[in-house]
């Protein structure tokens, strides 16, 4: 098969400022100061977009990029400590370390590219087998890099990546090189960086928190080879199946009934049933210690078993969402909520919030305006489905509330009096800085207290007493900062009207901002 990959044309001559010869090249990026990783990104990005557009053999061409490599790796490591792990939307200095980041690896993979089309466009190529994978490998190094980069900030993966990677391993595959590497002893192959793409995809990376990308990243690269790709599915679970077109620009499916296929003529499926058995053996062990450290959600045998859920038992979709064009008021983080929850207290409930439209009164959302509410963040977020337990939500670049995936958010909806609270389920950065976030409701009410530990000198932290869902139910749940609960642990619980005593009983959910967790009386 031919390689449908496309890359600039490389028509004009190298400027005698770049270097052609390795050792000067390398010289060169040596001294770029490292300290500085932005402005040297783009000195450099400035140079390998050049040195892509213009005319090089492919072993020249090899051999500069196979120079810069070393010193590139660490700038990609120093942008990614920029902007990776940050609450979106992103600053103006993250948000150039991202695009840097991207730019280089992209172009990285070009520069690769141009020397597979001029190899395996040779009538006659001498030692294909010893040459053709390692451009393969690296090629589809920078693209993995591309789009784990855009995974770690929420990011669409760019245009085309996916596509030439399902082209890229058709091709190793067809000529036999899938067990290939990069020439050296490392023991990833062509085949493990494709297949780890595909299942970090199903592993819903929107919707996994901060830094735990890299934990699943970790759990593939420790189980290297026993995902399969597969022609038929029989003989085989195909609750445990996804499916891939190979031709399209997108990445692998659910396979379950009623889904529709994705576009393509080349489908292929991929089998992680020897990946599944060998985690639920290593979870067995890993829940065994979590239980006994009295930890909760969130832990790295929580994301095991939600890996292991994910890749061997996919879930379905429980509630039928509706779209709706409506409006709600938007805050996020514990401190926040307890101060809008506070300000509502004191409304004047006879005084709603409306507007003239077309000679009809209509309901509006109640904003703060005030400068501490200005301050602390809170506006206006477009809805544009709701469920029975939860909301998709829009805004436009330009907003202050900065929110990732396992934050915990207030939300009041038009007309209404308290601050719901949900907790960011999914978040995705479209272009232009705008966001869409899925955020799942866990309390139609919260009320602000503070909660001091009664043994270990903790000081008084602000807390939300959840409502429950069902009215006339009494509330046990509390909203703490992380790693505020532990089993059986003492709190002095502070209210406007009442000071008590309560126990932490039951964890149940940590993330990175928040636990929730249920208490009683002591």
């Amino acid at each position: 098969m031919a390689l449908g990959i496309i890359v600039p044309q490389a028509t004009q001559i190298l400027p005698r400022e770049i270097e052609v010869n390795p050792k000067k090249a390398r010289a060169w990026i040596d001294a770029l100061p490292l300290t500085k990783p932005i402005e040297s990104s783009r000195s450099f990005a400035a140079v390998i977009e050049t040195v892509n557009r213009s005319k090089l053999t492919a072993d020249e061409r090899i051999q500069l990029v196979e120079a810069y490599r070393p010193v590139v790796h660490v700038l990609l490591d120093e942008l990614q400590a920029i902007f990776a792990y940050a609450s979106l939307p992103l600053q103006e200095r993250q948000e150039e370390a991202f695009v840097l980041a991207q730019k280089i690896a992209g172009e990285c993979a070009i520069a690769y590219k141009h020397a597979l089309l001029e190899k395996t466009g040779k009538m006659v190529l001498f030692n294909a087998k010893k040459t053709i994978p390692p451009l393969i490998y690296w090629t589809l190094f920078y693209l993995h890099m591309q789009m784990m980069k855009s995974y770690r900030v929420y990011h669409p993966v760019p245009p085309g990546v996916w596509q030439e990677m399902h082209v890229l391993h058709r091709y190793a595959e067809e000529q036999g090189y899938v067990g290939e590497g990069n020439g050296t002893d490392t023991g990833l192959t062509i085949h493990d960086l494709y297949t780890e793409a595909l299942m970090v995809a199903l592993a819903d990376p929107y919707r996994l928190m901060q830094r735990e990308i890299d934990r699943a990243l970790e759990v593939l690269q420790q189980n290297r080879g026993l995902v399969d790709l597969r022609d038929s599915a029989e003989g085989l679970n195909p609750q445990r199946l996804f499916v891939v077109a190979q031709d399209s620009d997108a990445p692998p499916r659910v396979l379950v009934q009623g889904n529709r296929p994705p576009p393509g003529n080349l489908l292929r499926l991929v089998d992680p049933s020897k990946l599944v058995e060998k985690l639920q053996q290593r979870l067995r062990p890993a829940k065994a210690a979590a239980v006994a450290k009295g930890r909760g959600a969130h832990d790295p045998a929580d994301l095991l078993a939600r890996l292991i859920r994910l890749w061997g038992d996919p879930p379905k979709r429980q509630f039928r969402r509706s779209p709706t064009d409506s409006a709600v008021a938007l805050c996020s983080g514990i401190k926040a909520i307890c101060h809008f929850t506070e300000l509502a207290l004191n409304e004047d409930p006879e005084a709603d919030a409306k507007a003239i439209r077309d000679g009809d009164t209509i309901p509006l959302i109640r904003i703060p305006d005030d400068d501490v509410s200005r301050s602390i963040g809170v506006e206006s977020w477009q809805v544009l489905n709701q469920s029975a337990n939860g909301l998709r939500l829009h805004r436009e670049s330009g907003g202050r509330v900065a929110i990732t995936v396992g934050d915990v958010i207030g939300v009041r909806f038009v007309g209404g009096r308290t601050w719901n609270v949900g907790i960011v389920r999914w978040l995705t950065l479209l272009e232009g800085s705008s966001l869409e976030f899925g955020v799942e409701l866990v309390a139609p009410a919260a009320k602000s207290i503070v909660i001091e530990p009664t043994i270990g000198g903790g000081r008084p932290i602000p807390a939300l007493r959840l409502y429950p869902l069902m009215p006339g139910a009494e509330s046990d749940t509390l909203m703490t900062a992380t790693d505020t609960f532990a089993d059986l642990r003492e709190f002095e619980l502070r209210e406007i009207e009442s000071t008590s005593l309560v126990r932490a009983t039951t964890l149940i959910e940590r993330t990175s901002r928040f636990d929730m967790f249920q208490f009683q009386e002591s």
